[in-house]
């Protein structure tokens, strides 16, 4: 059997209380690639250090994970919603965090079950989200394995040229881009926090059979909420950004929905294998463009 794929993302509609620090300045931090998942180590947040995934497919500044805090924990007011069902949620008050040059104070932090993404990356404390994220330009190198991220705010040369780009939405702080299967819209996360691309089942088996996925074989998908059966398919053509897409490698499954039956903003996620085809890119926040980039 192949191995499980991951998909992190959580969604819900808490407003968190907004951090305070210091004037930007730019972040560099080297980071691992653990299956896709774009890792930084060993990142203080409190008393603690250990392992954060940068996943901008969560829309909290960070989602931390319950075991790690146990004795700091406090109820919150809603569930979330993983990639593989509803999950409990909790809160917890960061003191301290320090991403690279950036530190943060006085921050509401949700608190979860990770324990399965925790078998992938075993120091995890927790996710890195849009509610940090949005005040830069965040920069991916995949290939020297760097994260930089330019402030909003301070606007200035960079050390690259930017190219072909794909706009965005922000679906309450999750980037969204317009795509077509064939002739049919389709609306996808872009998703650092995510292994492989997905399509919702039902959604695939709703094109027009030219234009639906080839079963491959099984698969294991694995959220915040537990794992879930699904398929590896390979998707016909996929259009975004003007560009065209041919044998795209997709996984099949039902994307869950929250609890009040709320249709998700998109029918697909596009994960590592998608985002890494150009090796440098970015999420500019600012703009809502996915860049990809050529050094200088």
């Amino acid at each position: 059997m192949p191995a499980p794929t991951l998909l992190l993302s959580l969604l819900s509609f808490l407003v968190l209380a907004a951090p305070s620090r210091a004037q930007p300045a730019v972040i560099r931090l080297p980071f691992d690639l653990v299956g896709g998942l774009v890792v930084l180590r060993n990142l203080p947040l409190n008393d603690q250090k250990g392992d954060f995934v940068l996943d901008t497919g969560c829309q909290y500044g960070l989602l931390l994970d319950q075991a790690a805090f146990s004795t700091h924990l406090q109820p919150a007011p809603t569930r979330g919603l993983s990639a593989t069902g509803v999950v409990a949620q909790q809160q917890v008050r960061v003191r301290s965090f320090q991403l690279g040059s950036a530190r943060y104070a006085n921050l509401t932090a949700i608190a979860t079950s990770l324990a399965p993404i925790r078998r992938a990356v075993p120091h995890l404390l927790g996710l890195v989200g849009y509610g940090v994220l949005r005040e830069y330009e965040v920069v991916l190198d995949y290939a020297h394995r760097q994260l930089t991220c330019y402030p909003l705010s301070r606007p200035g040369p960079r050390p690259f040229t930017r190219r072909d780009s794909v706009a965005f939405t922000l679906e309450k702080g999750l980037p969204v881009v317009a795509g077509t299967i064939g002739q049919v819209p389709v609306w996808l996360l872009l998703d650092t926090g995510a292994m492989a691309n997905n399509l919702d089942a039902a959604f695939s088996q709703r094109l027009p059979a030219p234009a639906r996925p080839r079963v491959l074989g099984s698969e294991v998908m694995i959220g915040a909420a537990g794992r879930q059966a699904a398929q590896r398919a390979l998707l016909p053509f996929l259009t975004v950004g003007g560009n065209d897409w041919h044998d795209l490698p997709v996984v099949l499954a039902t994307l869950a929905r929250p609890s009040s039956g709320r249709a998700l903003p998109y029918q697909g996620v596009l994960g590592f294998s998608f985002l890494s085809q150009d090796v440098v890119v970015s999420f500019h926040y600012g703009r809502r463009q996915f860049y990809s980039l050529q050094p200088k």
